[in-house]
């Protein structure tokens, strides 16, 4: 039963229709022919059997299989019966099979034709169609946000010669943007749904079977023996256990629906405030998202639009992800302090031997993975299923982990599930990247935002934090990441922004909006099972994940972060990070040895933004800053205003 919540958590939590009897039975025949029929193309079999499926023909009919289960998954409106299939989605569901269908069985003589033609009108008709289902299809699984950004992408591109000024552009109609949309790879059936339809499901698949097979608790039972006993241990707990499900979940609600339901209530009982609680969970699940090696699938797609090796990806995001978390897990142990808070008791913890010795099996596909990745550089979507083979092998050793066919069959089908939301954001991803195609509104919205910081990168970069703020609201992170880095992560690299620095900001910001209100999907996720108030447990959350603000920053003053640059330069940039992130966790927190009065708080926080900027003179004063913190806060002593004016310490400073 756990797992199918867990499984649903990933898309939609709550909102799936239980059917029982026959309805039951279909909608698990269709997870499971979706799942194959996905692997059978991953693996080539399809090839080997003579039966040749053009990418764009591929997407299509992943589509068709993710459009269909949302209509017989996913209610219309939220108060609708979840046990009754409506005759209108029965009509949507059909729709689905026939334009997807339409698109795999025609889709090469459709590209042929209109290469020299008008759009014939059953291609019109077939095209309208399959746009209205996947923003219905949107909407119902992710929300409006989404669908009604990509309206306005197709208005624009309709009327934008009725537009004056910076978004003035030729104008198209209806037929033209259609064939654009829907014909061959220019929209719909591009990168975003390609990606989805080969890596990211596989990932999905293989965290499915993970899951199934116990990996979960293998993981939450790691983390409590290792870091249960310390104070604050359950905080700690949810930290590395969010770390390590996370990255392979392109979902942080998902993930705090998962992990949570174990850590929030231990991090209460302990003596944590709910919306304490709740705000660790919610922060540690956001940045699984920024922890290589899966980085929620986003690392794959990143390697893609970058066109660089995976192994650099992951490079480059390690440093600031491990920035992040350390930030993290010092608030949380300075918040133990404050508390008086102790961990766990031996006897109620597992025996991390025991753990290891019962499930060490989990680890081996993990290896896998990693190694033919970043060792033997094989494709993702190709890696991810030897270590699935991997999984299936070891498995067989211990009866409780044994993956019999009732599991597999549960793997298959939830997996498929799972790609409801990547699924469903991505085609309509594919919808805007189609417009601004058509339209050039991507430069267009790139030298805008160039024009209006005037030269200034600062600003550049704080407009872009805004832009990337604002359109990551109500997103995953894959839809995420390829929405931002279409629109505005070009104003970057134009500037002169490392293109990976300029990748990684958009996406930093953009899944900021987890753990900011107004939005702050995952801080809402967390309160509901903290039973804290969602945006007492929001505003929490901001202000333990706000180090996710500032690190962007601080790649991309300093790529040496990202590994860009000399030993001695990765060196001394990643010496003064880690002592930036602590001053500014200590800051903030309100304690370093003991209390922290305000002086000494903004001093710290001070000298933490000043080891942002890169340079000699800014190192020197924001270490010399923190370091006089520290020494006042060895010997006892309150800092005050009037201290700083003393000569010895003028002469500290300088």
């Amino acid at each position: 039963m756990r797992a199918d919540k867990e499984g649903e958590a990933r898309s939609t939590p709550g909102r799936q229709r239980q059917y029982t009897g026959a309805m039951a039975r279909i909608v698990t025949v269709i997870g499971v022919i979706m799942a194959l029929y996905h692997l059978l193309y991953i693996l080539h079999i399809f090839e080997r059997l003579g039966i040749y499926i053009l990418a764009p023909s591929f997407a299509a009919g992943s589509l068709g299989f993710i459009l269909m289960l949302v209509f017989l998954l996913i209610p219309m409106t939220r108060g609708a019966p979840r046990d009754k299939l409506p005759w209108y989605d029965i009509i949507f569901a059909s729709l689905s099979a026939v334009t997807a269908g339409y698109v795999f069985f025609l889709g090469k003589e459709m590209a042929i034709r209109d290469a020299f033609t008008e759009i014939l009108p059953i291609d019109l008709v077939m095209g309208s169609v399959m746009i209205f289902l996947i923003f219905e299809a949107t909407r119902r699984v992710i929300g409006p946000v989404l669908p009604s950004v990509a309206t306005a992408f197709i208005l624009h591109a309709m009327f934008c010669s009725y537009i004056p000024g910076l978004f003035h552009g030729k104008g198209f109609s209806w037929g033209d943007i259609v064939k654009q949309l829907f014909v061959w790879n220019g929209g719909i059936f591009s990168i975003p749904m390609h990606v989805a339809a080969t890596i990211v499901i596989a990932f999905i698949i293989f965290a499915q079977f993970l899951q199934t097979s116990g990996a979960g608790k293998f993981f939450i039972d790691v983390a409590f023996s290792l870091f249960g006993r310390f104070r604050g241990g359950p905080a700690k707990v949810a930290i590395l256990a969010s770390a390590l499900f996370g990255t392979l979940s392109g979902s942080t609600s998902g993930n705090v629906a998962s992990t949570g339901v174990i850590t929030i209530p231990m991090m209460k009982q302990i003596g944590f405030k709910p919306h304490f609680a709740g705000a660790v969970e919610a922060v540690s699940s956001n940045g699984g998202q920024l922890m290589p090696p899966v980085m929620g699938a986003v690392a794959f797609v990143m390697c893609e639009f970058l066109e660089i090796p995976y192994v650099r990806v992951c490079a480059a995001a390690l440093i600031p992800a491990l920035l992040y978390f350390l930030a993290v897990f010092i608030m949380v142990d300075l918040e133990s302090v404050k508390l008086g808070l102790r961990g766990l008791p031996r006897k109620e913890l597992p025996s991390f031997r025991k753990v290891m010795r019962e499930g060490w099996c989990y680890l081996i596909p993990l290896v896998v993975l990693i190694y033919l990745l970043a060792v033997l550089l094989y494709a993702p979507e190709t890696a991810v299923l030897y270590a699935l083979g991997s999984l299936f092998i070891v498995s067989i050793f211990k009866k409780g982990t044994r993956l019999g066919p009732n599991k597999i069959i549960h793997a298959l089908e939830f997996g498929s599930r799972g790609m409801l939301e990547v699924g469903t954001a991505c085609a309509t991803a594919g919808i805007i990247i189609g417009c601004i195609g058509l339209s050039g509104l991507g430069q267009k919205l790139s030298m805008g935002l160039i024009d209006i910081a005037g030269g200034s990168s600062l600003l550049l970069l704080i407009l872009t934090a805004i832009a990337s703020f604002v359109l990551g609201m109500g997103m995953t992170s894959i839809p995420i990441y390829i929405m931002l880095v279409i629109l505005v992560a070009p104003a970057l690299t134009k500037s002169g922004v490392l293109p990976i620095a300029a990748h990684l900001f958009v996406f930093y910001w953009g899944l900021v909006s987890f753990i900011t209100p107004p939005v702050c999907i995952a801080a809402f996720v967390a309160a509901a099972i903290a039973g804290s108030k969602p945006f007492q447990t929001g505003w929490e959350a901001t202000r333990l994940g706000i180090v996710s603000f500032i690190i962007p920053f601080m790649f991309v003053y300093g790529p040496a972060l990202l590994l860009e640059g000399s030993g001695e330069e990765v060196a001394l940039a990643v010496a003064t990070a880690i002592v930036g992130v602590a001053a500014l966790a200590a800051g903030l927190a309100g304690y370093v040895l003991r209390p922290a009065n305000w002086l000494e708080r903004m001093l710290l926080i001070g000298g933490a933004m000043l080891l942002i900027f890169v340079g000699w003179m800014t190192d020197v004063i924001g270490t010399g800053v923190i370091t006089m913190v520290a020494i006042n806060q060895i010997k006892g002593k309150k800092l005050s205003l009037i201290h700083i004016s003393e000569p010895t310490r003028l002469g500290m400073i300088s």
